[in-house]
């Protein structure tokens, strides 16, 4: 159990917060009951910060629960059995049309904010306004950022979903990523490095819902996520009930460079020198998403060389941290720090990867390490005779492979080659191959 799920563990029986829940279906609370509550005095702010499904504590899981803020200091806990605070991807950004989106003015002449230099969710959101990206998401020709940084809440209410509750917020601190005005539209942003399966609703509702008060023009929210050179955006529409949020539309984009790069498969295999083994010295992979594997090295400083400090930055549970820090220890990218096993290290590799100027050379470099394996190896050339077609793979197969490799057996296996075959989905996404 995580530091932050027994933290609240601890506030749920301190409080008895459970029985008032199923006795009303909410319970209010406030920072400092939070705070005096949680065994190790944790903050308040972050221990309310469930922005994804995956990173709610154990007990929020447990019995549907979701947490909103309402005012200064004050919290309203409530049942939520359908989740509706949550917008849920699932699997469609996968199924995104992508384009190359090559801009007007000539981006090389950019010295001091570069599309291989990109870290936070600010220097995304100013590079795609650079490059009219955001412009030509929303079709308008005239497009000011007039809106940033956090401020209070004007007053506003809403419904609790599945009971009669009117909750009442005022004077909540809101945080816009970015906003841009038109002649008569404001677009709120909240913008993610990493894909997410799913968000936490408040963050574009809370500023929708100010800034609708705060001005006669219509606010469009936009979600824009930032990954491994990619930009997905999509607007929403809110509806008049709480949760009801639906896509007008999602576009992807690649700056300058195609979605997929040629390759020849038998040329690239025969400079590659294949390890006789899989690493024993580092758990085989459970992270799916190689993009944010990519993401967490490019990004990687003193803020992620803890898998808590990962797990925070990408907003799921510790458990994936530890898994993706894991990921890109067994492609080179990290170490285990020599004085401090819990912390992590850039490799040569992983400040390689960093130094790449684009998209394609970290997806050459990335594919390079992952083909050095002898499971993906074996099982990328299977995949090739197959003509990349990952529905004439068989998840057995993939599951034998890996037993001929590594000590793993049972259902672990059969969770490995999930994983093992989310990352040849990512190569064939990725990569065309020639084989002549």
């Amino acid at each position: 159990m995580g530091k932050n799920d027994e933290a609240w563990k601890s506030v749920f029986e301190n409080l008895n917060l459970l029985e008032q829940i199923n006795s009303k279906g909410f319970v209010y609370i406030t920072a400092d009951e939070l705070k005096g509550n949680s065994g190790d005095r944790r903050e308040p702010r972050l221990m309310a910060k469930q922005d994804t499904q995956s990173s709610r504590p154990a007990i929020f899981k447990q019995h549907d629960l979701s947490i909103f803020p309402v005012d200064n200091g004050r919290y309203i806990i409530f049942k939520d059995n359908s989740l509706k605070s949550y917008y849920s991807y699932e699997s469609s950004l996968d199924d995104v049309l992508i384009t190359e989106y090559v801009p007007k003015p000539d981006i090389h002449n950019f010295k001091t904010l570069q599309l291989g230099t990109i870290s936070s969710e600010s220097q995304a959101i100013d590079y795609a306004y650079l490059i009219s990206l955001i412009k030509t998401f929303t079709g308008e020709s005239e497009l000011f950022l007039t809106i940033r940084g956090r401020l209070r809440s004007n007053e506003f209410d809403f419904h609790l979903p599945n009971c009669d509750h009117c909750v009442s917020v005022s004077g909540v601190q809101i945080e816009v990523d970015a906003g841009f005005e038109s002649p008569d539209k404001v677009y709120v942003l909240e913008t993610k490095i990493g894909k997410r399966d799913d968000f936490h609703i408040r963050q574009l509702y809370y500023p929708y819902r100010d800034w609708s008060i705060r001005t006669d023009k219509e606010v469009i929210p936009l979600f824009v996520i930032y990954t491994n050179g990619i930009f997905y955006l999509t607007e929403f529409k809110f509806g008049d009930a709480f949760g009801e949020l639906q896509v007008v539309k999602c576009r992807g984009f690649v700056i300058n460079e195609p979605l997929k790069q040629m390759l020849n498969l038998n040329e690239l295999i025969r400079t590659l020198s294949v390890a006789d083994s899989e690493p024993h010295d580092v758990p085989y992979p459970q992270a799916n998403d190689l993009d944010k594997v990519i993401d967490i090295v490019t990004r990687f400083d003193d803020n992620l060389n803890t898998k808590d400090l990962i797990a925070l930055s990408f907003e799921f549970d510790e458990r994936q941290g530890d898994y993706y820090a894991n990921a890109a220890i067994y492609l080179g990218f990290l170490k285990r720090d020599d004085d401090e096993e819990k912390r992590f290290d850039l490799t040569p590799l992983g400040e390689e990867l960093r130094r790449c100027s684009n998209r394609t050379q970290r997806n050459l470099l990335l594919l390079k390490q992952i083909l050095a394996k002898p499971t993906f190896n074996v099982l990328m050339r299977d995949l090739i005779q197959r003509d990349c077609n990952l529905d004439r793979l068989d998840k057995n197969h993939i599951a034998e492979v890996i037993r001929e490799n590594t000590t793993l057996s049972g259902q672990t296996v059969g969770r490995r080659a999930s994983t093992v075959k989310r990352w040849l989905h990512w190569i064939c996404d990725n990569i065309e191959f020639q084989t002549g």
